[in-house]
């Protein structure tokens, strides 16, 4: 008679598929496969009966560079009996390369020593890790590239303030071809580091979402806080709206944070000295509102069906021309989709701007 106390196998292998993930067991003395869940199948698109009838085909699955790796796992786990984890690659019938990650234990049933555990496809995991390191080093080497290449106009900018002193000193009123100078290369220099954040934020946008649970408005406080910091010398007010309890949503935080940053920039870009810009969050049934509104010269009306258009024909150089490469609004409403999230905006020439954005509650 089956102990009530002990657990149901069915029960345990519906709640681990429905996590994306596979348990088994397999006997050490007959090297057969006593138990592997059917959605074995699902994760990896490889038939359970086949692999139970045959256990040694599975290492015809495993990617040849892991085939010792995997052994040398496998003897240590029988040797000491303690708990293994273990990361390597399958290559599937279409030669899909997939990451899987197996956790195994030791089990003593009767006479007879069992390996059980579980295993999860963890190919997106990955992706995104090696995404994160691939942007993390050509971020890296970009800043090296970037900030030897604005040393130059930089140097040029202070040797002309420093003639411009000389000549003011001199009483010599001729300084606008030195100033000229300055405007272009302090506008070569920004040029250069918008062209790198576009281009940075771009790639950022067609990458796996890797989405946990954080405190919106705690992210969004820390983010405003950066810009009140400088609003004097950005000649703009900032102002944060939040309700009194924390937000809590999934999301990848990284790239709303970009998102969030593009649309403050922009509002920067396109809002008057002494002009306002405020970012808010409401919860509304079923969903969270992020706004981010300024008091800036609006968006023309004869431009706004195409502002969410790749390269599209709203790009505006900023006031202070700012420039512009038509791509911003598309990757946003990219990132914002990912989300399953959705963005709109109203805007009134003269009045200003102002985005929402919705959030679904998960």
């Amino acid at each position: 008679m089956k102990d009530r106390n002990s657990p149901d196998i069915s029960f345990i292998e519906q709640v681990a598929e429905r996590f994306g993930q596979v348990y088994f067991s397999f006997d050490t003395s007959t090297k057969t496969f006593r138990h592997i869940s059917p959605g074995f199948e699902q994760v990896l698109g490889i038939s359970s009966e086949s692999i139970k009838a045959s256990p040694h085909s599975f290492v015809n699955y495993v990617h040849e560079e892991d085939i010792d790796f995997l052994a040398h796992k496998y003897t240590s786990l029988l040797l000491s009996h303690e708990e293994e984890q273990v990361e390597f690659r399958v290559v599937l019938g279409n030669q899909e390369v997939r990451w899987l990650c197996v956790s195994a234990v030791m089990v003593q049933e009767g006479d007879q020593q069992l390996i059980a555990g579980l295993a999860e496809d963890i190919t997106e995991y990955k992706e995104y890790i090696r995404n994160i390191m691939k942007y993390n080093n050509k971020k890296n080497s970009t800043l090296e590239i970037l900030s030897h290449d604005l040393a130059a106009p930089f140097a040029n900018i202070q040797g002309m303030i420093n003639a411009i002193e000389e000549q003011i000193q001199a009483g010599e009123a001729d300084i606008q071809q030195l100033l000229n100078f300055i405007k272009q290369d302090a506008l070569r220099g920004s040029d250069m580091i918008r062209d790198f954040v576009d281009h940075e934020f771009l790639e950022s946008s067609q990458v796996v979402l890797h989405k946990e649970r954080v405190d919106l408005c705690n992210k969004l406080a820390i983010m405003m806080d950066n810009y009140r910091e400088r609003q004097s010398r950005l000649a703009k007010s900032f102002h944060l709206v939040l309700p009194e309890r924390p937000v809590f949503l999934y999301l990848d935080m990284m790239k709303f944070l970009q998102v969030m940053n593009n649309l403050v920039s922009n509002a920067i870009k396109f809002t008057p000295d002494n002009g306002n810009i405020t970012v808010s969050v409401q919860e509304e049934e079923g969903h969270v509102l992020v706004t981010v509104a300024d008091t800036g010269i609006g968006i023309p009306a004869k431009v706004q069906p195409h502002l969410f258009e790749r390269f599209t024909v709203a790009r505006r150089a900023g006031l202070r021309g700012e420039k512009a490469t038509g791509l911003g609004m598309s990757i946003i409403k990219t990132i914002v989709e990912l989300h399953k999230g959705e963005i709109t905006f109203q805007s009134q020439e003269g009045v200003g701007t102002t985005f929402y954005i919705k959030l679904p509650k998960e």
